[in-house]
């Protein structure tokens, strides 16, 4: 079951016209939310990301706060499910083929992929990563800042770490620096202290800002500066950080171990206190 343009319905009867310019010129943002036990985790958060990704491009958006709640709660309760991945996507709307310029109103789009709960099979080896030779783009064409539909640097990338049989893409920007991966933002780990890539060249992902605050509020030295790729491989630890893999322990990188290829001990502490992060959800905010 899919919500399409305040309707809830099969997804094989959802229909999105042809002149969608969310589907002719990649013209729309969306997010990407988490529900635990039927409650959408840091959904005031990733609104106010959305509001501001549709205004750097000028879609106004159909529903207000209350509004994106009941859109992600009304998936949840239509599949049945209480544990997911929601997308939410607005376009500009169908129109003539013809950049910009919709005759309609906004196209809005939500659906889910059901998500166990709990500590992901994958986490106790961890994933791998490839550095690879797409660049993320510059803030000088769109701000990377914006969530868009414009993907196709992130699709080229993780197409590439694929092929090198790895889990997920390392970028880098424009200047050689690490950037973030095609799904998710980078952290590591040298001399005890955590290092992630600043603001400017990534999109700032709202697990990232968790993962930041649970960081500094444990005593940890935290840093938001540029990496050299060089400096990757001497990491004791690295990990990303995303919705769907949460906070995540990268083990190999290239093919070589990254520190002693387990997930090291501040990247465990970090995923524990986001888990305890996750299960106070329901103090917060009532379920579906």
């Amino acid at each position: 079951m899919v919500y399409l343009n305040g309707k809830t319905l099969p997804a094989g009867e959802a229909r999105i016209s042809p002149f969608d310019h969310g589907l002719l010129f990649g013209d729309g943002v969306f997010e990407t939310v988490r529900a635990y036990g039927g409650a959408v985790f840091q959904s005031d958060a990733h609104f106010r990301r959305l509001v501001r990704s549709a205004r750097m491009v000028d879609i106004p958006l159909p529903f207000d706060a209350a509004g994106w709640s009941d859109i992600l709660h009304r998936v949840l309760a239509a599949n049945g499910v209480t544990d997911a991945l929601l997308r939410l996507t607005v376009t500009r709307g169908a129109g003539t083929p013809r950049m910009g310029k919709p005759e309609g109103p906004p196209t809005v789009l939500a659906f889910l992929r059901p998500s166990p709960q709990g500590e992901p099979v994958e986490w106790e080896r961890g994933i791998t990563a490839a550095l690879v030779d797409v660049r993320t783009r510059s803030g000088a064409t769109l701000d990377p800042g914006i969530k868009s539909l414009s993907f196709m640097s992130n699709v080229l990338a993780i197409r590439q770490a694929w092929e090198r049989g790895a889990d997920e893409a390392i970028l880098l920007n424009g200047r050689g620096f690490v950037a973030e991966g095609s799904v998710s933002n980078l952290f590591g780990v040298w001399d005890g202290g955590v290092v992630t890539p600043p603001e400017g060249d990534i999109l700032p992902g709202v697990t990232r800002a968790v993962v930041l605050d649970l960081a500094r509020s444990a005593g940890l030295s935290v840093a938001e500066k540029p990496i050299a790729a060089g400096r990757l491989g001497a990491a004791q630890e690295l990990f990303v950080t995303g919705t769907g893999w949460e906070v995540m322990p990268v083990t190999h990188l290239d093919g070589a171990a990254v520190g002693d290829g387990r997930p090291g001990p501040i990247t465990r502490s970090l995923y524990a206190a986001f888990c305890r992060r996750v299960a106070t959800l329901h103090e917060d905010q009532p379920a579906a």
